[in-house]
C-alpha cells in the first residue's frame, strides 16, 4: 500500500514537473487557440461547420488542464475538476435526452474559464523573468474576459429570450456562442456598433461591467506587465553582453 502511494506521488509529481516546464509556451498556445477559436471556429460553427470548434476546444481545454496543473494555486485545479466534471454531465445529458443544457454547459465554460484566469494570473505575475510568453498570457486573460461574458450573456438569452435586441438566429442556432462573442468583444472594446443592444436590466449591467474592465484591463494589468518587460529587456541584454569572469590563473 505504502508503495503504491508513492508511485501515485511520484506519477503526479512528474505531471507537475512536466507542466511547469511548458508553462510559458502553453500560455503562447493559449493566446492563438483563443483567437482561432473566437475569430474562425465560432464563426464557422454558427455556419454549420463544427469540427475546427469541437478540435480548438479539446485543445482550449488541454491547454487549462495545463497550467492548472503546473499552477501552485491548487484551487484552480479543483475548478477544472469540477467544470469537467459538470461538462461529462452536460455531454450525457445531450446523450440521453438528444437536447443541450444550456445552463450546465455555460456554468462549466465559465468554471473552466475562471479557473485558467486564475492559474495564468499566477504564471503572469509570479516569480522569474518577464517573457513574451508571459505578456501573450496577459493578452490571454483579456481575451478570456471576453469569452466569460459571451457566456454569460448567452446564459441570460436561454432564460429570457428577449433580453437582447437585434439577435437573429436561424434554425438550429439558438445555442451558439458566436453572435455573444460578437457582442462581448464590441463591449469589451467600448465599439458598441448598436446593432445588438441589452434590453433586460442583468443583460445591460453586464453589458456595463464588461466596459469597465474592458478599460481598466488594459490600463492596469497589461500595462504593467508590459513595463516589466520593457524593463527587463535591458537587463538581460546587459547580461549577454558581459565578458566572461576572468579565473585569474596565469601561464608562468
Amino acid at each position: 500500500m505504502i508503495f503504491g502511494r508513492q508511485n501515485v506521488s511520484n506519477w503526479l509529481e512528474n505531471i507537475r514537473a512536466v507542466s511547469k516546464r511548458y508553462q510559458d509556451p502553453g500560455l503562447s498556445a493559449l493566446m492563438v487557440a483563443q483567437l482561432i477559436l473566437i475569430f474562425i471556429a465560432e464563426p464557422l460553427a454558427f455556419e454549420g461547420f463544427e469540427p475546427p470548434l469541437i478540435a480548438i476546444g479539446i485543445i482550449v481545454a488541454g491547454l487549462i488542464l495545463l497550467l492548472a496543473l503546473g499552477s501552485d494555486q491548487h484551487g484552480a485545479l479543483i475548478v477544472v475538476a469540477v467544470a469537467g466534471g459538470v461538462r461529462l454531465l452536460t455531454a450525457a445529458a445531450d446523450l440521453i435526452w438528444g437536447a443541450p443544457v444550456v445552463a450546465a454547459e455555460g456554468i462549466s465554460a465559465v468554471l473552466g474559464l475562471l479557473a485558467m484566469m486564475w492559474a495564468v494570473f499566477e504564471i503572469v505575475f509570479g516569480p522569474g523573468r518577464i517573457t513574451a510568453h508571459r505578456v501573450r498570457g496577459a493578452i490571454a486573460l483579456y481575451l478570456a474576459i471576453a469569452i466569460i461574458f459571451a457566456w454569460l450573456y448567452r446564459l441570460i438569452t436561454a432564460v429570457v429570450p428577449t433580453a437582447f435586441a437585434g439577435l437573429k438566429f436561424a434554425a438550429g442556432q439558438h445555442g451558439a456562442l458566436s453572435p455573444f462573442l460578437y457582442y462581448s468583444l464590441t463591449s469589451l472594446t467600448t465599439l458598441g456598433l448598436g446593432d445588438i443592444t441589452p434590453v433586460n436590466s442583468f443583460a445591460r449591467s453586464l453589458t456595463v461591467l464588461e466596459a469597465l474592465l474592458g478599460q481598466l484591463f488594459p490600463a492596469v494589468i497589461l500595462a504593467r506587465i508590459l513595463t516589466l518587460y520593457t524593463d527587463e529587456r535591458p537587463r538581460e541584454n546587459a547580461r549577454s553582453e558581459q565578458p566572461p569572469l576572468s579565473l585569474g590563473l596565469r601561464s608562468d
